[in-house]
């Protein structure tokens, strides 16, 4: 009875901090994410309960890095090598062995497998390891996987109680510390979620990274300012952090300015040119998980649309049946898309403000419409960061068509706008993605 009254207040905690969504529109629901929690809304665990794998919770002093002359320096020595471990020395000067953390959270893996891609292309040894609904995406793109052994069925869904589940997954850190032992590498590349699975790769004396699909300012950031209350919750977050050798964001850093000092921002993984519509053409694009709020606002989106003199593309993903829409004739529908091929071709996005659409839409040189569907996750600060660079708007998702209309028009037509998102999407090209990403961890793996 106690532990399901534990479990119930962690998870009426967690209700109300979530972030995150995919990066495609065939991705699956994004992280969700603790923020700003108050003491008494987590209770500490009384003897009974149940810990994290590394089974001290302790704060771990670590390795943090920092960008110095462009290279990733570390400023401490990670416990683990101080205890007498030793990561694994790679025979082949020429060749590194990573080894990436992933789990089935939809934009997560985006990252992962181009930065996969870079490394193997550059001959170097990749394998992710994740949950087995993953294996079809890595097939795909040609990259190795396994699925944990023990945790390769845990399925990610939207409810508190599973995030906290998933971040002191004991089941994926015992599967990765007997990986680590088995098969030693010279580089763990992990989410910054996957907090025991990250104690674990200490525990083994593995270096590592965390990689981040969204602003640092928006994850890592809120972590480590709830990680006081959610170690009452057994969950050493700040170990998890602060091991690390080095925190790699996939976005850009102008516009994450409250981003830590030791991010290494790379800049979007995805391709992009700059847009050319050859008439005034729309792209909406809202979330692809099922929040409450979809069907509602989407049909706004197309009534605000339905009179304009434009063309329009909407991607609504498998959590919706375009059935259940009024569609009007100025609307294409469509169930998926590739963002890349569409992009180009477009004036600008209505987004909910998932970070992966919303960045590679920015690319692209389109202004940018955010319409948050979930208030307690990043789209509502992705709105603000986009609002803020001046290159978009945030509207709420209870707006009447008229208000989103008068948005896109604005979006449209606001020549000083539309023209600092052409040069803000210009500077993001010229940003070096899964190449930079690949440096980065070339470097890490390298550091003794």
């Amino acid at each position: 009875m106690r532990r399901r009254e534990r479990l119930q207040s962690h998870e009426r905690v967690l209700e109300r901090h979530r972030i995150g969504e995919g990066h495609a529109v065939h991705s699956r629901p994004g992280p969700i994410v603790p923020v700003m929690l108050r003491p008494t809304e987590i209770p500490r665990p009384d003897s009974g309960a149940t810990t994290t794998s590394d089974g001290s919770g302790g704060v771990f002093p670590g390795t943090a890095s920092r960008m110095r002359n462009g290279r990733v320096t570390a400023r401490s020595t990670p416990r683990s090598a101080a205890n007498g471990r030793h990561r694994h020395e790679r025979t082949d000067g020429s060749m590194a062995r990573f080894l990436f953390l992933t789990w089935d959270g939809g934009g997560t893996t985006v990252p992962v497998v181009a930065l996969g891609r870079a490394l193997r292309e550059r001959g170097h040894d990749v394998t992710a390891m994740g949950h087995t609904v993953q294996a079809p995406r890595f097939a795909d793109d040609g990259l190795p996987f396994i699925a944990y052994p023990r945790a390769s069925g845990f399925t990610v869904t939207a409810s508190p109680a599973n995030l906290l589940a998933l971040m002191r997954n004991r089941d994926a850190a015992s599967d990765v510390r007997e990986r680590l032992r088995t098969t030693p590498v010279d580089l763990v590349v992990g989410d910054p979620l996957l907090v025991s699975t990250l104690c674990a790769v200490q525990d083994a004396g593995a270096r590592y990274v965390l990689l981040e699909s969204t602003f640092d300012s928006l994850l890592r950031v809120r972590l480590r300012g709830s990680a006081p209350l959610l170690r009452l919750a057994a969950l050493p977050v700040r170990r998890a952090l602060d091991g690390a050798a080095a925190t790699i964001v996939a976005s850009v850093a102008e516009l994450d300015s409250r981003a830590g000092a030791d991010a290494i921002h790379i800049g979007p993984v995805t391709t992009a040119t700059a847009a050319h519509a050859d008439e005034p053409t729309l792209l909406l694009s809202l979330s692809t998980f099922g929040f409450p709020a979809l069907i509602g606002t989407w049909q706004r989106v197309l009534d605000a649309v339905a009179p304009l003199p434009v063309r329009a593309i909407a991607t609504t993903g498998p959590a919706l049946d375009p059935a259940e829409l009024a569609v009007p004739a100025n609307v294409e529908v469509r169930r998926w898309a590739d963002h890349a091929a569409v992009m180009p071709n477009v004036s600008a996005a209505v987004t909910h403000g998932g970070h992966g659409t919303t960045i590679a839409a920015l690319a692209h040189g389109l202004p940018v419409l955010v319409l948050p569907l979930d208030d307690q996750s990043d789209q509502p600060g992705i709105g603000h960061i986009v609002e803020r660079a001046g290159v978009g708007l945030s509207r709420s998702r209870r707006s009447s068509p008229a208000r989103i209309r008068e948005s896109i028009e604005r979006l449209l037509h606001d020549g000083a706008l539309r023209q600092r998102a052409v040069a803000l999407g210009a500077r993001i090209r010229a940003t070096g993605g899964a190449a930079a990403g690949a440096d980065a961890l070339i470097d890490a793996a390298a550091r003794p």
